[in-house]
């Protein structure tokens, strides 16, 4: 309860054997003007049994681990002397003890690595509502502790205490439906607004609301009648109007309370699906369990060709047309699409790196890319990252460069026309037109269907078949004027591409029987 609304303040007692973890806590917030008083600190389980016996706190803040005695003893005495609510404070290698205390009456939990002004009044104004509702100390565990203790594995099956919490409120209900929403926040502020917006579409039917340690919300629906298909997609539609930002899935129903805990994690998993759905957050069980279709072969082959060649539009669109055959389907399960996508765009973007001299944009898309797949919560969502994905590599491999062979080959050409006598390479022609070497090489290649050597060939052998018949020059002089350091290797190129040797073409040429 805020300030004002009560002139008593609550009682708080704080046991823990770190004495700047204490002040830490003193000092997070405000504590009169939220409506507590810190009436005393101790700093083991024994100390804290004597201030519960002197100061009759309504809430105690107690640490797991702490010498003399533990919280775990602590809480264990101090039910026998009827103690207010306790909230365990643990770090993450301390639950065992944690689920001990819970088992001797512990009402909550917080970790103390997270704990913040928020979490610590929310925590606290749970059991404030039942202390005002009753003058009695004895505080009984809600609906959100219970369901949380259920599922962070701290309750031994079946869940009693849970089960008989259930159907004393849910008389005669005996037949459950669970709901699981993934990320409850932003849709839902807390879990107050939770319960308020399911309230409304929830009419007539007992149910209960919470969110879990991981921040996921859960919903127990009381079902009077198993058969409500009709009902369920009325919810459904309804709850999507609501549910903007995340998934989330309603169980098929079930009678027995000890499956809790598989249930939502079954539901937990099915969550995922929404990944594979173009335009789908809510959905049932049922639909998302049913028998699927295999999930066809994608053509790997085909697509890594058009990678080494660079043709990464051509490659994208091979790529989304596989993947609308796993649209809106449950083909294949969430995290094998999202391992799919994970290998083929690493083993993309890898290749790509061959053919940038600067990797630092690449490794801005790579990223990018794999925290909006992370993010992405529909089809739609993953299809927009992979778009941007595949034009920022396109872009990165182009540069300044136009890829249009229009202009690139006759660059080529003019090049290879103005420096063919001198002793040129692939790398050359790459510094002259400011693109990386194997960029350019495979660029060539895939364009015209011919190495660079070959049309660096083709220019000096047309300039020579000029010299054998316009001139007198011996074949070495012509060799060499041409480009070539070695007569025989010339020799050979000449005859491979005019289909004579050189001196043969002149002698023919000039009885007029070649042209």
């Amino acid at each position: 309860m805020k300030g004002g609304s009560c002139c008593i303040m609550k009682k708080l007692l704080i046991i823990d054997d770190e004495f700047i973890f204490r002040q830490g806590l003193r000092y997070l917030l405000d504590w009169e003007a939220c409506g507590y008083t810190i009436i005393s600190e101790a700093s083991n389980g024994q100390e804290g049994l004597a201030a519960l016996e002197k100061y009759k706190p309504d809430f105690i803040l107690c640490d797991v681990v702490m010498p003399v005695m533990d919280g775990v003893e602590f809480v264990r005495h101090a039910r026998e002397k009827g103690s207010p609510p306790v909230i365990m404070l643990s770090n993450f290698d301390e639950f065992s003890k944690v689920r001990h205390a819970f088992q001797y009456g512990a009402s909550d939990y917080l970790l103390k690595s997270s704990i913040t002004k928020e979490s610590l009044l929310k925590c606290l104004e749970r059991f404030s509502l039942s202390l005002e509702s009753s003058s009695s100390k004895k505080s009984e565990k809600s609906f959100s502790v219970l369901a949380r203790q259920v599922l962070d594995g701290y309750a031994p099956l079946p869940f009693q205490e849970l089960q008989d919490y259930i159907h004393s409120r849910f008389l005669p209900t005996r037949t459950f439906r669970l709901l699981y929403v993934a990320t409850p926040v932003p849709d839902f502020k807390d879990e107050y607004h939770f319960h308020e917006k399911l309230e409304a579409l929830l009419p007539g039917n007992e149910f209960c609301c919470a969110f879990t340690t991981q921040n996921h919300g859960i919903c127990l629906i009381g079902c009077p009648d198993r058969q409500e298909s009709a009902k369920t997609e009325e919810f459904l539609h309804l709850l999507s109007k609501i549910v903007l930002h995340t998934s989330c899935v309603l169980s098929l129903p079930f009678d027995d309370l000890a499956l809790f805990l598989s249930k939502a994690e079954l539901l937990h998993d099915l969550s995922k699906y929404s990944i594979l759905f173009e335009d789908k957050r809510c959905f049932c069980e049922s639909e998302l369990t049913a028998p699927s279709e295999a999930v066809p072969d994608f053509a790997s082959d085909i697509y890594m060709q058009y990678i080494r060649s660079c043709r990464f539009e051509r490659a994208f669109i091979f790529l989304s047309e596989y993947l609308n055959l796993l649209k809106n389907t449950t083909k294949t399960n969430p995290l094998n699409f999202k391992k799919f996508l994970e290998y083929t765009f690493y083993i993309s973007i890898q290749s790509a790196r061959k053919f940038v001299k600067n990797g630092t944009d690449l490794n801005h898309i790579e990223i990018h890319f794999f925290k909006a797949l992370d993010l992405a919560l529909s089809f739609h969502d993953v299809a927009a990252a992979l778009k941007a994905a595949y034009e920022g590599l396109a872009s990165c491999i182009s540069g300044d460069v136009s890829l249009d062979s229009v202009s690139l080959i006759p660059n080529m050409q003019k090049f290879l026309e103005e420096n063919y006598t001198k002793q040129i390479t692939l790398y050359d022609l790459a510094d002259y037109l400011h693109m990386n070497y194997s960029y350019l090489s495979t660029y060539i290649t895939a364009n015209t269907g011919r190495h660079f050597s070959e049309h660096l060939n083709d220019i000096r052998i047309r300039h020579a078949k000029d010299f054998l018949v316009q001139t007198e020059e011996s074949i070495s002089s012509i060799s060499a004027a041409i480009g070539y350091t070695d007569q025989s290797y010339f020799g050979k190129i000449f005859k491979k591409i005019v289909g004579l040797p050189p001196l043969q073409y002149r002698n023919l040429n000039r009885k007029g029987r070649v042209t």
